[in-house]
């Protein structure tokens, strides 16, 4: 999966974004769902993010483990906390490489 999303997320994650009439570069936080390390990493490398935009959701997997669904919403929750700035872009995957993405304003 990790060589898939490096090869597919930036092009559709930016033509899905382009759509709300906004760029990644307008995007202000992440919650990534951290199906494992080399899956954030991967979205990461491919969409240029930093250690700090990815450390929510590394956080939230140190912590807590691959929760399935659910650990996204524990990211949200973090950065709701920390007070992160909005658009925020949420995204998920799922078997077969299906990607879910949300943008909360």
């Amino acid at each position: 999966m990790p060589g898939l999303i490096a090869a597919h997320l930036k092009p559709w994650i930016e033509s899905w974004i382009s759509d709300n009439r906004m760029s990644l570069a307008d995007v202000r936080s992440w919650a990534v769902h951290p199906g494992g390390p080399k899956i954030v990493s991967a979205v990461g490398e491919a969409l240029g993010l930093s250690a700090e935009a990815l450390a929510p959701s590394r956080g939230v997997f140190a912590e807590y483990g691959n929760m399935s669904s659910p650990t996204v919403l524990f990211i949200l929750r973090k950065l709701r906390a920390e007070g992160a700035p909005r658009p925020c872009v949420a995204l998920g995957f799922g078997p077969g490489l299906v990607a879910e993405a949300a943008l909360f304003v």
